[in-house]
């Protein structure tokens, strides 16, 4: 209710103080008028026009002196009496030129109309009632001065009355038809001025509202025309990025549109303004985000473009936040994890190196016993267990998590390549294991070979299986048509040629388990990547790894709740 008050008084202020303004203009206008008209004698009427010119001077001074002193005083009431008052004198001194200067017959008669429509302007249709009826009474007053005393043209009208009565019919019919129209429009004018009054109030309120909106951001925001300049930002991006020392005035003109005449190259002397050049040729995907080192602060930006035709403000819009500290969590949370990974890995390695040692240990201790009777054969035995355990000791440091990837051996090159019937062999891999209603289905053809090394491709397909078997383990219960479900690890292969001279065996290995999302798909061979509660995410970054090492090349195919196929395609 409060705001409306002020509105309503900042109305009626702003239309007094425009009354006295254009009063000032208007009587200059007529002096001048008045001059011209009557120049040849304008010295008999000298005395008369300054007097006049004075008067209006000093009028306007005292009304523009009470309408000071009436702001201060922020009084509704007294402002209406003084524009009561101004319209009162002003119909007082229009009445004495008319009645003084010629009566009904003179020129100024014209200034009736012109109080009409100021008195419309400030009071609307109570104005113009008002001073139209006043306006019409005193033209009346004015012939009746005239005919019956002598004032103005008595004694011209004194003996043409009939010309007297037409010349007053016809002022005051003028009077009253000019009030009748504007009196009809100014209701519509009225409605108008309420409507711009509401809609300016509405502008405003909205313009303060997106300022406070947009500086309450935590989060700083910067647009930039097409000439990378800037044209808008909040108060969290000056003071983020403490804008003051450019000497220009970024505190109070943050929030609102303003022409800073600041590139954003003089903010950020290393911004990549590649990232703002418009591309016409291709389609360029948006928001972009980058990272940008300033003052001793990481800024995290993500930057969209305005694609509105036409009259267009801005062109890039710019956010950005101080990500220093989530910068440095980031790199104590990397030495944690590598912390983690470290302690994973001694593990890990602890309990893959412990079998090998354990059978080197036995061997030797059996060779060096003072009371074994040892024979060539069980000599020749013990030794080629300490060598290939030694081998799996050397193949294990440089293939445990595929950091170290070996280039694929020549036939001509490794001894330990060999040909390998992979039916057999994954026939004697399942072996080993001891599965709790599993079954194997073995359908790769009884010739394909490979020729690789063994001991490697041992280490891909304990891997793969140990998977396979713990995936279905993991898998709830299922029944089928009345009977449990088994689970079953199928083995298929077929050759495959990748070019003229490269010839592949494509070997697959699948399971009924329960399978992989899509994200577990495309981060299962990423070492360390575990779904598993006590795994350590190695054992299928090391079938990737190793199969590159050869050659080769792996893929997974895998459905959360249907199962999961491994195919490994290995040089032939």
């Amino acid at each position: 209710m409060k705001n409306d008050y002020k509105s309503v008084y900042r109305d009626i202020y702003g239309k007094i103080r425009f009354t006295i303004i254009f009063r000032i203009l208007a009587f200059s206008v007529i002096i001048l008028a008045y001059i011209l008209a009557n120049f040849k004698n304008i010295v008999r009427y000298s005395a008369s026009v300054y007097l006049f010119i004075a008067s209006a001077i000093l009028l306007t001074s005292i009304y523009y002196a009470i309408l000071i002193y009436l702001k201060k005083k922020e009084n509704y009431r007294f402002l209406i009496y003084f524009a009561f008052v101004q319209l009162l004198a002003d119909f007082i001194f229009i009445s004495f030129i008319v009645l003084f200067n010629g009566g009904i017959n003179d020129k100024f008669i014209f200034l009736y109309y012109l109080l009409i429509l100021i008195s419309g302007f400030i009071f609307l249709k109570t104005g113009v009632m008002i001073s139209g009826i006043a306006s019409a009474i005193a033209i009346g007053l004015s012939a009746d001065l005239q005919y019956y005393f002598d004032i103005g043209y008595h004694s011209y009208f004194f003996y043409n009355p009939d010309k007297l009565l037409f010349i007053t019919s016809t002022n005051i019919l003028g009077v009253l038809i000019f009030s009748w129209l504007l009196y009809r429009f100014s209701g519509e004018l009225g409605m108008l001025s309420d409507t711009i009054v509401e809609r300016d109030e509405f502008i405003k309120n909205s313009q303060n509202f997106n300022r406070e909106l947009f500086n309450s951001f935590s989060q700083g925001i910067i647009v930039l025309d097409e000439g990378y300049s800037v044209i808008f930002l909040n108060a969290a991006a000056a003071g983020m990025l403490n804008l003051n020392s450019l000497e220009v005035d970024f505190k109070h003109k943050s929030g609102i549109l303003h022409k800073f005449n600041v590139k954003i190259t003089d903010i950020f002397e290393n911004f990549p303004t590649d990232l703002l050049e418009i591309k016409e040729t291709y389609s360029e995907n948006y928001p972009k985000r980058f990272e940008l080192n300033h003052k001793n602060m990481v800024l995290g930006f993500g930057m969209t473009k305005l694609e509105t035709a036409g009259h267009r403000i801005g062109r890039y819009i710019l956010l950005f936040r101080d990500i220093t500290y989530i910068k440095q969590l980031e790199l104590e949370s990397k030495i944690n994890e590598g912390l983690t990974t470290a302690g994973k890995l001694a593990g890990w390695l602890a309990h893959e190196i412990r079998n090998p040692l354990s059978a080197i240990n036995t061997s030797i201790y059996v060779l060096s016993s003072e009371n074994m009777d040892c024979k060539e054969g069980d000599y020749a035995r013990l030794m080629g267990i300490i060598s290939t355990e030694v081998r799996k000791l050397d193949n294990l440091v440089n293939d445990f998590l595929g950091f170290v990837k070996i280039k694929s051996k020549t036939i001509g090159g490794n001894v330990n390549f060999e040909k390998i019937n992979v039916f057999l062999f994954l026939e004697e891999s399942a072996s080993r294991y001891a599965f709790n209603s599993i079954k194997i289905h073995n359908s790769v053809g009884k010739d394909a070979e490979i020729f690789s090394e063994k001991s490697r491709i041992g280490q891909i397909f304990a891997n793969i299986i140990q998977n396979a078997a713990q995936s279905i383990e993991r898998k709830a219960p299922r029944v089928k048509n009345g009977k449990r479900e088994t689970g079953i690890i199928r083995f298929g292969s077929k050759k495959i040629k990748n070019g003229p001279d490269k010839n592949y065996i494509s070997i697959s290995v699948s399971d009924n388990g329960e399978g992989m999302d899509d994200f577990t798909r495309k981060n299962a061979f990423k070492p360390l990547f575990t779904t598993k509660e006590n795994g350590f995410g190695l054992g299928l970054s090391i079938v990737h790894s190793i199969t590159e090492s050869l050659g080769g090349e792996a893929s997974i195919i895998s459905r959360a709740g249907r199962g999961t196929l491994i195919r490994i395609n290995i040089p032939s």
